[in-house]
């Protein structure tokens, strides 16, 4: 048996530490992948939040179909797109640039390439861009992709290789086919 279902088998029969262990191995991947999609940390870990109470509510019912992670991905995804649709024009907060970054050329150099790159993937259809980050900031395969989506390979792919079209366009500044 794997560990993550060790650890859900040891919530399931009372004891919460097996929650615990979950989000203390997933909560870093967790914030990763919302911050992907929301661009500011504080944001993301809210998102984080979110994603762990839903699967503390439903992890009960949690049935090994499929694997742990890629149900939990897909609860994040779900859950930033949900954080975007609600807050679609909320104002960037001042108190969430990081002064401190820009204090070097180097630093504001990498400062502002993050910046665009946030920017082109903020632009970047949603499911293009879940597709996407999965595959490249969190390294899954397109198995997982797929699993954690609930989509087949081959629209995994179709929507990596469109993301991927579209970025490079947005990073280029030139105007993106939105097909």
């Amino acid at each position: 048996m794997d560990e993550d279902l060790e650890l859900i088998n040891k919530f399931k029969s009372g004891h919460l530490e097996g929650f615990e262990m979950l989000v203390k191995k997933y909560h870093t991947r967790v914030i990763t992948i919302a911050n992907s999609f929301v661009g500011n940390t504080s944001d993301a870990e809210d998102i984080a939040q979110e994603t762990f109470l839903k699967i503390y509510h439903t992890l009960e019912s949690f049935k090994a179909q499929a694997k742990f992670s890629s149900w939990l991905y897909r609860i994040t995804v779900n859950t930033a797109y949900d954080h975007l649709r609600k807050n679609k024009h909320k104002p960037l907060s001042l108190d969430e640039i990081d002064y401190s970054a820009i204090s070097d050329n180097k630093n504001r150099e990498d400062l502002v390439a993050k910046e665009a790159m946030q920017e082109a993937l903020n632009k970047i259809p949603f499911d293009f861009r879940s597709a996407l980050t999965l595959k490249e900031i969190e390294g899954l395969s397109y198995q997982e992709i797929a699993e954690a989506l609930k989509i087949t390979i081959g629209t995994v792919e179709s929507r990596i290789f469109r993301a991927r079209q579209i970025l490079k366009k947005l990073l280029t500044h030139k105007e993106p086919d939105k097909r």
